[in-house]
């Protein structure tokens, strides 16, 4: 099968570490033109430096996605760099205060919970569909998460505030389907990251346990396979094939990608 993504222009947002460098990583071995961003200047230029080795056409800004104006200037960088874009990624970190429970949060939580999962995915949508419209040729990809399905009481903040991404990949899919732009979610399972990571051994500190067991417990043994995915090789192929001509026919929903961890059906 020939999916042919070469020089398809893309934007990944949150993408200096973990799954959206992973995603990175895989693109630029495709031929993909790619802009990656993050909010720590020295992860943007280390990254970029490191994509370069494998694919020239990468170029990095830093970009906080819980601020509007960062994304009009990430928005600005991009189309100075790329024109219109092809593929729209939105990706992002976790919330500070996570793992935490509904009781241990403030609004103050809230507001920037749903900043970074669902303002920031409105705002990049309004700053790049108009350009796909224009081209009758897009892709739009939201990450998400499992819990989406099967929400966690320790992930209150994340699980509330980006569940609305569902409704806006089927608004817009039907809205924008006609012109040849599709608008997906993908709720992922647990992949191997530095994030992934980090988010387990705060919840060890909160329980009193061990983060080797509460890794075992929480990530390892809720997978069939009894192993977890890698961005790049698990996760990617599934990106490449939604960002290729064959996919246009998968428009508007969300698709569970999680080793069969999940009870939800």
């Amino acid at each position: 099968m020939e999916l042919n993504v070469y020089n398809k222009r893309v934007l990944i947002t949150a993408s200096t570490e973990g799954i959206g460098k992973g995603i990175a990583k895989a693109l630029a071995k495709e031929g993909c033109k790619i802009i990656i961003s993050s909010r720590n200047k020295d992860k943007v230029s280390k990254s970029v430096e490191e994509l370069r080795k494998i694919n020239p056409s990468i170029w990095g800004i830093t970009s906080d996605i819980t601020d509007v104006r960062s994304i009009e200037k990430l928005s600005l960088f991009t189309k100075e760099i790329l024109g219109d874009i092809d593929v729209l990624i939105v990706n992002s970190g976790n919330p500070p205060s996570e793992p935490s429970y509904f009781e241990e949060t403030n609004i103050e939580d809230w507001e920037y919970s749903i900043r970074l999962y669902l303002i920031s995915a409105i705002k990049l949508v309004k700053e790049f569909l108009p350009g796909m419209v224009k081209n009758h040729w897009g892709r739009i990809i939201f990450l998400s998460s499992w819990t989406i399905k099967e929400p966690q009481s320790i992930f209150a903040l994340a699980d509330v505030s980006r569940s609305p991404l569902i409704q806006l990949s089927k608004i817009l899919g039907r809205d924008y389907g006609k012109f040849g732009v599709t608008i997906n979610t993908i709720l992922m399972g647990s992949f191997e990251t530095e994030g992934a990571k980090k988010t387990i051994r705060n919840l060890a500190s909160k329980k009193g346990e061990k983060f080797e067991d509460l890794w075992q417990q929480l990530v390892i043994s809720p997978i069939p396979a009894g192993k977890i995915g890698n961005p790049e090789k698990d996760l990617s192929p599934l990106i490449i094939f939604l960002i290729s001509d064959l996919s246009w026919y998968i428009n508007g929903t969300s698709i569970l990608i999680d080793g069969g961890m999940t009870n939800a059906v």
